[in-house]
């Protein structure tokens, strides 16, 4: 016999799960934000010429970005409101790949992720005709995989959670600052996501090695979790 009610609990106690890991998200903006990276990029780092920028802040962000001599006020305004835009935008982005990935907690793990990818970022290649590029795709999504879940490092909890995908969003919405010898220097924000940067960002993240992105994802998460 089979206890319909047991089943309707877990099923109701993991969708408060989720309403609760991702309760600053919108899946319909995750979505609009998965349709236009997804645009940016014709074949791993070549832009699609015809992609428009995602607007990440508010003009009122740039404006006060522009300002000249800001006070502390002004720099911690523009740190907050960015943190904050960052995170909405992440856990939104989250959501819309729980949901087409049926994941119920918020936290998905690789067999979800890799679901949504091979829809969204991969489908129109038709990959599933072609088992020789199948499987050059699937070393890619796995290499991101474990790149976001883990930060950029070697270990991690293997699922990807809203931390994580926020400090991929802050990741892919700044400019590297390299020095003279063109190592890591730091961020250049100004609250887009150019497809140009993007298309680079993308193709690092697909390469199997510790890498400039890499870097980014782990001073991407410190900077966001207050640990730098």
């Amino acid at each position: 016999m089979q206890n319909f009610g047991q089943n309707a609990s877990s099923f109701n106690t993991a969708r408060t799960s989720i309403l609760t890991e991702l309760s600053g998200g919108n899946a319909e903006l995750g979505e609009a934000f998965a349709l236009i990276i997804n645009d940016m990029v014709t074949q791993s780092g070549i832009t699609n010429p015809k992609a428009e920028p995602f607007e990440v802040v508010p003009p009122s962000w740039r404006k006060l970005a522009s300002k000249e001599n800001k006070t502390p006020e002004d720099i911690k305004q523009l740190d907050e409101t960015l943190k904050e835009e960052i995170q909405s935008l992440a856990e939104s982005y989250l959501l819309f790949i729980a949901r087409e990935s049926r994941n119920l907690t918020g936290k998905l793990d690789y067999n979800q992720y890799e679901t949504f990818m091979l829809k969204y970022r991969f489908g129109h290649f038709d990959v599933m005709n072609r088992p020789d590029y199948m499987s050059k795709v699937k070393v890619q999504i796995k290499t991101a995989f474990d790149k976001i879940s883990a930060h950029g490092e070697e270990t991690g909890d293997r699922l990807i959670d809203k931390k994580d995908m926020a400090a991929f969003v802050y990741a892919i919405s700044t400019k590297t600052k390299r020095d003279n010898n063109k190592k890591f220097a730091g961020f250049e924000i100004n609250g887009f996501i150019e497809p140009e940067e993007y298309a680079v960002s993308e193709k690092l993240l697909f390469e199997n090695e510790d890498n400039l992105f890499s870097i980014k994802l782990r001073t991407a998460y410190k900077i966001l979790n207050n640990t730098l």
